[in-house]
C-alpha cells in the first residue's frame, strides 16, 4: 500500500509545483516584459512578497476552508470565510507595498515622498481582484481532481462488488452441478456398471476445469465446449437408452472467449427436467458466427413452468457480464422446454 501512496503524493506535489511555476512565468511575462520591442525581462520586485501572501491563502482555502465548510455544504459560512480570506490577502499585498516596495522606490529621494494613507480601499480591492483568479483557479482544479478521484473510487467499488457477486453466483452453480453428477455416479455404482470408472474420469476432468480454469473472467470457448462434452457424456452414461440426444456445434469456435460456466446451467437444466422415468429427449445446438454465439437447447417437458434457481443465477450473470450484449428467451410450448441464447463474444 505504501508504493501507490508515495506515487500519489509525488503526482500531487508535481501538480502543485507545475501550477506555481506557471503562476511565476505568467507574472514574469505580465509584469516583467514591459518593452514590446525587445526580449528583455525584468523580475517584478513584488513577485516574492506576492507569493508569500498568495501561497498561504491558496492552501488555507484548499485544505482548511473547503474540507471543513465547502465539502460539508456549509456554503454560507464558507462564502463569509472566503471573503474574509480575500480581504486579508488584499491587506497583505497592501502591507508589503506600503512598508517595503514604495519606500525602496523613493529611497534616493525620501524627502519628497509622502507615504499617504495605508487604508486606500481602491488599492486593497485591486489587490483582491488580482488574488481572486488564482484562488478560484486552484479551487476549480481541486474540485476537478476530487471528482476524478471519486469516480475512480466508485469504479473500484463497483468492480469489487461485481467480482464478489459473480464469485457468489459461480459458487452457487458448482455445488448444484456436483450434486447432480455424484447422483449419476451413485446410480452407476449401485448397478456395478463398468461405466463407473469412465464417469469418475469425466468427473475428475470437470472438477479440474471448474476449480482451476474458471478462476479468470474469460476462458476459451473450446475449453467451455469440452466441459459441456464431459457433462453430456456423463448424462449419456447415466440414462443410456432412455435418452434421445442430439448435440451439434459449428462455426468459428477456435480463438473465441467467453465467461466461464455460462452455458452449463441451460444444458444441465435440460437433462434434469427433461428426462423422466419413461425417458425423454434433449437437443443442443451451438453455433458461432461473426463473433456471436447462438445456443439453442430444447428438451421434452411435462409439468408446470417454473423459474429454476440455476437459471435465475445464470440470468443474473448474463446481466452483469454481458449487459446489452445478450438475448435470452426461455419458454414452454406443447410439452417442449426451449432456451434460446445469443451472446456477443
Amino acid at each position: 500500500m505504501m508504493i501507490p501512496l508515495v506515487k500519489k503524493n509525488y503526482r500531487a506535489i508535481g501538480g502543485h509545483l507545475l501550477f506555481w511555476l506557471f503562476f511565476i512565468l505568467y507574472n514574469l511575462i505580465d509584469a516583467g516584459w514591459t518593452d514590446n520591442y525587445s526580449w528583455i525581462f525584468s523580475i517584478p520586485q513584488s513577485l516574492i512578497t506576492d507569493l508569500v501572501v498568495i501561497i498561504p491563502m491558496v492552501y488555507i482555502n484548499l485544505y482548511m476552508l473547503m474540507p471543513v465548510l465547502y465539502n460539508k455544504r456549509k456554503y454560507v459560512i464558507y462564502i463569509c470565510c472566503f471573503i474574509f480570506l480575500l480581504f486579508a490577502g488584499g491587506l497583505g499585498k497592501r502591507f508589503f507595498a506600503f512598508s517595503l516596495w514604495l519606500p525602496l522606490e523613493h529611497l534616493n529621494n525620501p524627502a519628497n515622498w509622502d507615504p499617504g494613507d495605508f487604508w486606500i480601499l481602491a488599492r486593497i480591492v485591486k489587490n483582491i481582484a488580482k488574488i481572486f483568479p488564482v484562488i478560484a483557479a486552484t479551487m476549480v482544479l481541486k474540485l476537478v481532481s476530487n471528482a476524478y478521484q471519486q469516480e475512480i473510487r466508485l469504479r473500484t467499488i463497483e468492480r469489487e462488488k461485481f467480482d464478489a457477486e459473480i464469485g457468489f453466483l459461480k459458487a452457487q452453480i458448482n455445488p448444484h452441478f456436483f450434486f447432480n453428477t455424484l447422483n449419476s455416479l451413485y446410480f452407476l455404482t449401485l448397478e456395478n456398471s463398468p461405466k463407473a470408472p469412465t464417469l469418475v474420469m469425466h468427473l475428475s476432468q470437470l472438477m479440474r476445469y471448474m476449480l482451476y480454469d474458471t478462476s479468470t473472467s474469460q476462458v476459451l470457448l473450446t475449453d467451455e465446449l469440452a466441459h459441456l462434452k464431459n457433462y453430456i457424456g456423463i448424462e449419456q452414461m447415466r440414462f443410456g437408452d432412455q435418452l434421445e440426444l442430439s448435440f451439434q456445434y459449428s462455426g468459428q469456435i477456435d480463438g473465441q472467449w467467453i465467461a466461464p460456466l455460462l452455458l452449463l446451467p441451460f444444458v444441465e437444466n435440460a437433462f434434469k427436467h427433461g428426462i423422466k422415468n419413461n425417458g425423454g429427449w434433449v437437443t443442443i445446438d451451438l453455433k458461432v458466427s461473426e463473433k456471436r454465439l447462438y445456443l439453442k437447447v430444447e428438451n421434452s417437458f411435462a409439468g408446470t413452468f417454473t423459474q429454476r434457481m440455476g437459471l435465475k443465477n445464470v440470468k443474473r450473470r448474463l446481466a452483469l457480464i454481458y449487459p446489452l450484449h445478450h438475448q435470452l428467451s426461455i419458454k414452454q410450448d406443447n410439452n417442449i422446454y426451449q432456451v434460446d441464447l445469443k451472446i456477443d463474444l
